[in-house]
């Protein structure tokens, strides 16, 4: 069997390549080859892994879910998967989370080798030219996520993402937007959204069901004496028996911005595309390493 494995080399403090060097030490004892795939930026990277796919039997990819996106958009512009294996690390790491893979190195790469896999879903957007592995997002806190600098957040830290939110504070807060789903339809003036691929956002459950589709959670036509509510949305990603939640479960979710205004998106943690966009749930598309004894 041959494999390859995908990883930024200027992640972090050189762990990933680190790691890359132990799975593939191990591939060998087990008799396989392995070869590293990397790239100076995201869009080579994908083309990359996109060229590679019909010349392995199997992708193993070390990272959070920023990584993994750079995968999963190689997998959806090809049209087709392989067996993805996951080292997790970064900062998110949902998706692994969400399918019981062990966040220990070791314990990781135990589970590719044993060979145990099935097929999970993913979504794709914008004509399918962009994965999204966990999340979607857009709104005010997505813009804020979207003007924070990495050089904030190393001097600043955490501190500087409700810095940022005090300054929201007044200006424009809701987008207003067209929103098209199984079985829905509405304009509405939407604070934040999020979709996931998944019941689970870090592992735990936010939604009580766990049916294989988008979990769509809108927030919507709010003000700022309901700012409460909001706060306990970011926080637990619920807002019961509000009328400025809707919940939705989908396979198919079309927003279409009625301003002039740019709206970006946040996908896995990064920025992303503006709207209008289409989010698609490819349900089984990608057949996943999992541990046997948690399906």
């Amino acid at each position: 069997m041959r494999y390859g494995i995908f990883f930024n080399p200027n992640a972090g403090d050189g762990d990933a390549e680190e790691s890359a060097k132990k799975m593939r030490e191990k591939f060998e004892k087990a008799g396989h080859s392995a070869d590293f795939l990397t790239a100076p930026d995201a869009e080579k990277a994908i083309k990359k892994v996109k060229e590679a796919i019909d010349d392995y039997d199997g992708l193993v990819a070390i990272g959070g879910d920023g990584s993994l996106n750079i995968v999963g958009t190689a997998f959806v512009q090809a049209g087709k998967a392989i067996p993805l294996g996951i080292i997790p690390g970064g900062t998110i790491n949902n998706f692994a989370k969400r399918w019981h893979l062990p966040m220990d190195e070791e314990d990781a790469m135990d589970v590719i080798l044993a060979g145990h896999q099935r097929k999970v879903g993913i979504a794709a957007c914008d004509d399918r030219q962009k994965a999204i592995i966990s999340s979607f997002t857009f709104g005010s806190f997505a813009d804020i996520s979207n003007e924070v600098r990495q050089s904030e957040k190393r001097k600043f830290g955490l501190i500087v993402y409700p810095l940022k939110a005090l300054k929201q504070v007044g200006k424009d807060t809701s987008y207003p937007v067209e929103i098209t789903a199984d079985n829905y339809h509405e304009k509405l003036k939407v604070w934040f959204s999020l979709a996931t691929t998944t019941h689970s956002i870090g592992g735990r459950p936010y939604v009580d069901t766990d049916y294989d589709e988008l979990h769509v959670s809108i927030l919507h036509n709010m003000r700022l004496r309901k700012l409460l509510q909001l706060l306990r949305f970011v926080f637990t990603g619920r807002l019961k028996d509000s009328d400025a939640m809707t919940y939705l479960e989908t396979n198919k979710l079309e927003i279409t911005p009625l301003t002039d205004k740019k709206i970006y998106s946040r996908i896995d943690g990064d920025k992303g595309p503006a709207l209008p966009l289409t989010v698609e749930f490819l349900a089984d598309f990608v057949p996943l390493y999992v541990p046997e004894t948690h399906e």
